[in-house]
């Protein structure tokens, strides 16, 4: 199982991304991704490309509803030319709230438009110079004939993905799918893999040849209760102003509904630290990775066979100082960490 980062955006530089992903690179981790959020997810992207020259990188996720799939695949095809083919593309919806409240777009017919995206993304950036795409779909057209020949025959696109229709999208048009947070290996072997396996089976597809990245919260340092208490924080923010629809969907499946519902009940009112007392050690446990590096080092490896890269996502262990976020990445560094062949 191969191992990356994943920046929100948040809370430091463009350069600093940068960097920090050099870093990575040289500690043998195999990908740097970076959220669309608090930042673009194609500017910082375009500066990561630059600073490494081995790593995988890619958006973590791109918003469908912020750009049609012909503009994408115009970003995509740059990037993967800037970084010399290293591109995965991540796409997915997005949710309601960042939607309707941030852009103003009403989320309509999400499995119908993203079955569309994601098959006329996947041959708009396959598409070489002096060929031609024509397709009149439901929700997207696409009349268009490229003016640069792409670094590569194709580029991977993975559909973000945790509701139960669109983990079957996923395994019926794309190339792979991108799983987000709070997702235990149980979970992921009984629950959702099976979704998408089954999907891709029934569109007469190979699953063993579709990939499958995981995004888990990761807190890990010297003080273990420190690092869970992290985490536990990070999990009630899911719930202001509102339920994430999402997490708030995996946490119930998976037989935390009582601290779901604190967490509801809590969090919007401001009382953060009780919402978080309903989030006990084994929940914590099951759905992030958290403690000490050995501890997260071997709840990463719960992950091995399932799938096939997990991104570190940063739950800012210590504080959102400067100096805490440095700490944080130096520890998520270290957690992916290779020995010297």
């Amino acid at each position: 199982m191969r191992t990356g980062l994943i920046f929100s955006g948040g809370g430091t530089t463009i350069r600093h991304m940068a960097e920090l992903a050099r870093e990575a690179e040289i500690a043998g981790l195999d990908a740097v991704y970076l959220c669309e959020a608090w930042r673009s997810g194609i500017v910082g992207l375009a500066a990561i490309a630059l600073a490494t020259e081995r790593v995988e990188i890619g958006p973590y996720i791109l918003n469908a509803y912020g750009r049609s799939p012909w503009l994408t695949a115009m970003s995509a095809v740059d990037l993967d030319e800037l970084s010399g083919g290293r591109l995965v593309l991540g796409i997915g919806t997005g949710n309601k709230h960042i939607n309707e409240e941030w852009q103003g777009i009403k989320q309509s017919r999400p499995l119908a438009k993203m079955r569309e995206y994601v098959a006329q993304l996947k041959a708009a950036v396959s598409t070489p110079l002096g060929g031609r795409i024509d397709v009149d779909g439901d929700v997207h057209h696409m009349h268009w004939a490229p003016a640069v020949a792409p670094a590569r025959s194709t580029i991977p696109v993975f559909l973000a993905a945790l509701f139960p229709k669109m983990t079957e999208v996923a395994g019926t048009v794309a190339d792979g799918i991108a799983l987000g947070a709070l997702l235990s290996p149980g979970y992921l072997k009984d629950v959702v893999l099976p979704r998408f396996r089954g999907a891709a089976e029934r569109a007469g597809r190979d699953p063993d040849a579709l990939g499958t990245t995981l995004a888990p919260f990761v807190s890990v340092g010297t003080d273990a209760d420190a690092a869970r208490d992290a985490a536990r924080a990070a999990i009630c923010h899911l719930y202001a102003p509102l339920p994430h629809p999402y997490y708030d969907f995996v946490l119930r499946e998976q037989g935390f509904s009582k601290a779901a519902d604190a967490a509801a009940r809590h969090v919007p009112e401001g009382r953060i630290e009780k919402a978080m007392e309903a989030f006990t050690d084994d929940i914590i446990d099951a759905v992030t990775v958290t403690g000490t590096i050995a501890d997260g080092r071997r709840k990463i490896e719960s992950f091995n066979g399932l799938v096939d890269l997990t991104l570190f996502v940063n739950v800012n262990y210590g504080g959102t100082s400067q100096e805490a976020l440095q700490e944080a990445f130096t520890n998520l560094i270290e957690l992916g960490r290779k020995a010297p062949a």
